[in-house]
């Protein structure tokens, strides 16, 4: 009998001590409901009005630093295209010379009027309409319908009897000084004869006189398509980018840039 109620004891202690007063359950609802409400409300908590605002100036903030070197990385990505156009360019127009006796691609007045001196190219490059056409030209899709170019061929090289023009390729003694193509005017008419400059009329005398010069080149080249400045091509094979300003101190010194072998540029001021 003893041994029984050493066995029960255990069995009715643990029962016991598994009972809870309703007050204790009571308790513990109540403190899971302020636990329960304390968690929801942390997680439903929206953003005040001005903790928004200070977001929205952050980003604002971001986005006025960001855009301007997006915006340059992109000018940048376009002139290096324009480059490499006129490098290719460049190469194909060598490989004519050497097959046509030195002489320079003429343009579509001298040859023919849908043929200019850059479908002449297209034997010497894969994909010369891949070349035509500088990514800023505002005319491009135009020009590349009608089979034009944003470019321009230096008249000097590019058509007979003219004042120093030099149309052989083997006649020119200094081809790393003597410009060969320029970037088109924006202004120009979008037609396919517009792919030549006249460059031999820029420095007469009647225009030093009047101070026209300027006025004669930038009529014809986009000075200032990259960044304030313009790619030119060499006859060398070479392109060299060259700030609008600087044509404009030569234009005022009168002094001929676009003519074959010429002398070395003036000093520029800084």
């Amino acid at each position: 009998m003893a041994f029984r109620l050493h066995l029960d004891r255990p069995r009715n202690d643990a029962i016991a001590s598994a009972r809870i007063s309703p007050q204790a359950i009571g308790l513990r609802r109540a403190g899971g409901g302020r636990a329960h409400r304390a968690f929801t409300g942390r997680a439903r908590r929206a953003f005040t009005l001005v903790e928004l605002l200070v977001v929205v100036a952050i980003i604002g903030i971001l986005v006025g630093l960001l855009l301007p070197a997006v915006q340059a990385a992109r000018e940048n990505a376009r002139s290096t295209h324009c480059k490499n156009s006129l490098r290719q360019i460049g190469l194909a127009m060598l490989r004519y010379c050497d097959d046509h006796g030195g002489y320079f691609p003429a343009t579509a007045h001298s040859v023919d009027e849908q043929y200019s001196w850059i479908n002449t190219l297209a034997p010497y490059h894969e994909d010369v309409d891949s070349l035509r056409i500088c990514p800023k030209d505002p005319w491009a899709e135009e020009r590349l319908t009608i089979r034009s170019t944003s470019y321009a061929i230096n008249g000097y090289i590019a058509i007979d009897d003219r004042p120093d023009s030099v149309r052989n390729f083997n006649h020119i003694k200094a081809s790393s000084r003597t410009m060969t193509v320029f970037e088109g005017a924006d202004s120009r008419f979008v037609e396919f004869y517009n792919e030549h400059t006249h460059s031999y009329s820029w420095f007469t005398k009647a225009n030093i006189a009047s101070k026209q010069v300027w006025k004669s080149v930038s009529g014809e080249l986009q000075t200032d398509r990259h960044h304030l400045a313009a790619n030119y091509l060499f006859g060398d094979g070479h392109v060299e980018t060259i700030p609008a300003q600087t044509i404009q101190g030569w234009c005022d010194a009168s002094y001929n840039f676009a003519r074959p072998d010429p002398e070395n540029p003036p000093p520029t001021n800084p």
